[in-house]
């Protein structure tokens, strides 16, 4: 009876790995839930930049489209508890391993840095205050770093260090050289405008009148050069414009329209929109539908500064047009701009103030605003001395975009930030593959809703390596969910094949109603080396279910309230003799050291096709265990010697 189980655990394998061998503008904020209540995050805080935490509903009034909603709850998120001011706890290797989109212990920030628009050797000390500032934040926190228009670029990452060493390494490329004369941006909007009062006012400063008793070739060359120099002040500061607004909403893009909140702060000098606010359209949109709080820091320039050839004509106004921008995007972004003067510090510090809390406020939408269109949000707080901060627009509709799903799959896996309307849970299992030195990743999925027949999915997986590049890969236009699937879920397999190494695993899923969920995983694909043998994971599961079911299912959660565990591995020795001295046992213990509960013999079972492996499988009964956490432990013995042991942390519920 075992070796049979064995044969058909062996069946799952093979199964998932022929899955794998099958595969060959921004949207607007769109709310699909099935309680249709759609959510608004909202920052207060005091003239300090500390959240106000002690308002309730009756302080708020939210209106769409100028008209007043009734708020059904308020809660505030205290984002940084106090009990997470010390290190981030490491996972106990006692409990189930797993990655689920339903828990976020952390933040997501991220750095953008313009450096077009910041002048080389003035940005060192903003910058290396921005490596500060990534380095006091939370352990738990992810952190992204993006450059604008050229340089590194990383996703997401809890490894702060990345972060904090790839902003030192970098610099300013803004080109603030005057030319002969000295025209600042106001003045070179002028021309442009074909303002001919300023123009003139422009001319004698920097030429003189013509005179009239003499030849004006001279103030005549002198002023064409004039025009000239304004005009390439303004194209100029139009195309750092362009340049970082194209910047702003490829990363929108990248972000994807995840309803997780995320926040973006953006370190720039300028960003001129004066003459060009077309390429402002839709920004706010785009930021609502990627969830997205935009803070923006501007290094203010010293009036005293090397790099100024001579006092600009019109400071206050050149200060003005450069901050116009900055403070737009800031404000649709549903964040604030701040002026770095002096101690680049004290900025970062009043934005990681005011991300330490906020609320979440939700409201039932009426028929008119199931439209697929933009509508107008405005939220209020009746209380003095406060500054709100909230997202600008909103839409609710019931079907997705016109996006194939093979599109809408590959922008959700194009990014760490977790898509969260289909709960997901994914673990996944590493084994050697028989005819190479490449491994395979099984992938075990469950997907938080009722098992369907009729259901389809898109489902697409990718392993991304240390550098970035996309590895192996999968993608099913139309997947069918295991008829195994436990009460109350639809589960799926994959197999991904692919060399050893550190990965990344994305997965995304999207279902014909617009819903979508997406997730993470690092993963180590690697074999472990134990004496003689290559020895694959651990792999726990249940018995099938249904009629005239055989064979095991292996588990996602490592949750069981069965009666019975299976465990199941695979060996691979150079010498086949090596398994006839070889043994393995399969025990229960409430911890990875802990002494067996229990004991029970696995069998050793000989593929057909292959005499270097053998395929290790064991039926544990567990029904006396009480509820609680255990580890299923394969202890490997040779000549009665142990030479290794592999564990799977389970957890009993009754």
């Amino acid at each position: 009876m075992r070796s049979h189980r064995v044969a058909v655990a062996a069946g799952v394998l093979l199964l998932a790995a022929g899955l794998a061998a099958q595969q060959a503008a921004p949207q607007k904020p769109v709310f699909t839930s099935a309680v249709d209540v759609v959510s608004v995050d909202v920052t207060v805080v005091d003239k300090n930049g500390r959240p106000v935490d002690d308002l309730g509903r009756d302080d708020f009034t939210l209106t769409v489209d100028g008209q007043v909603r009734k708020i059904a709850s308020v809660q505030f998120v205290p984002v940084r508890p106090e009990s997470s001011s010390g290190p981030a706890p490491l996972p106990s290797t006692s409990l189930p391993d797993f990655s689920t989109n339903t828990v976020q212990s952390g933040r997501l920030i991220g750095v953008v840095i313009d450096r077009g628009s910041i002048a080389p050797v003035r940005a060192r000390d903003v910058l290396a205050a921005a490596a500060r500032f990534v380095a006091r934040l939370d352990p738990r926190d992810k952190v992204a770093l993006f450059t604008i228009p050229t340089g590194p670029a990383i996703d997401f990452t809890t490894n702060h260090e990345a972060i904090e060493t790839a902003l030192k390494q970098i610099d300013g490329q803004g080109d603030f050289q005057h030319g002969t004369k000295n025209i600042g941006i106001t003045e070179a909007l002028a021309f442009e405008q074909n303002n001919s009062f300023q123009m003139d006012q422009i001319w004698n400063r920097e030429c003189g009148d013509i005179p009239s008793d003499i030849g004006s070739s001279e103030v005549m060359i002198c002023r064409k050069l004039v025009k000239e120099e304004a005009n390439i002040v303004a194209t100029y500061a139009h195309e750092r414009a362009r340049n970082t607004m194209n910047g702003l909403r490829a990363i929108l893009d990248r972000l994807g329209s995840s309803e997780t909140p995320k926040t973006l702060v953006l370190v720039a000098e300028s960003l001129v929109v004066d003459n060009e606010r077309r390429i402002l359209t839709g920004f706010g949109r785009a930021a609502a539908a990627a969830h997205v709080t935009l803070y923006s820091l501007k290094p203010e320039a010293s009036e005293t500064s090397a790099a100024e050839a001579r006092m600009a004509a019109s400071p206050m106004r050149d200060r003005s047009l450069r901050e116009e921008g900055l403070e737009y995007v800031s404000e649709v972004g549903g964040g604030e701009m701040f002026r770095v003067i002096a101690d680049p510090d004290f900025a970062f510090a009043r934005v990681a103030s005011e991300l330490s809390g906020y609320y979440l406020l939700s409201f039932e939408p009426e028929a008119g605003d199931r439209d697929g269109k933009a509508h107008g949000i405005s939220v209020k707080v009746h209380r003095d001395g406060v500054s709100v901060r909230s997202r600008q627009e909103f839409g609710v509709g019931l079907t997705r975009t016109a996006k194939n799903e093979k599109q809408a799959i590959t922008d959700l896996l194009r990014t760490a930030v977790p898509a969260t309307g289909l709960p997901l849970m994914v673990t996944t299992y590493v084994f050697q593959d028989p005819g190479s030195l490449k491994v395979r990743v099984l992938v075990a999925m469950d997907v938080d809703r009722p098992y369907d027949p009729k259901d389809t999915f898109a489902v697409g997986m990718v392993l991304v390596d240390g550098k970035g590049a996309a590895g192996a890969s999968v993608f099913q236009p139309a997947m069918s969910p295991s008829p195994q699937s436990p009460p109350g879920l639809q589960r799926y397999f994959a197999t991904l094949l692919t060399d050893p190494g550190t990965y990344t695993l994305r997965v995304a899923v999207s279902d014909p109603a617009g819903l979508s969920g997406s997730v993470e995983r690092d993963v180590r694909a690697y074999v472990r080396r134990l004496g003689p043998f290559r020895v694959s994971d651990l792999m726990i599961g249940d018995e099938a279910r249904g009629a005239g079911a055989s064979g095991i299912v292996p588990t996602v959660t490592a949750q069981t309230s069965a009666d019975v565990l299976h465990g199941y591995l695979e060996l691979f020795a150079e010498t086949p003799a090596e398994f006839d001295r070889t043994a393995v046992a399969i025990d229960v213990a409430p911890s990875p050291d802990a002494p067996a509960l229990q004991t029970f013999p696995a069998r050793l079972q000989a593929p057909d096709a292959d005499t270097h492996s053998r395929a290790v499988g064991a039926a544990i009964p567990i029904a006396s265990l009480a509820a609680g956490t255990y580890v299923a432990r394969a202890v490997i013995t040779v000549n009665g010697q142990k030479v290794g042991t592999m564990t799977r942390a389970f957890q009993v519920v009754r």
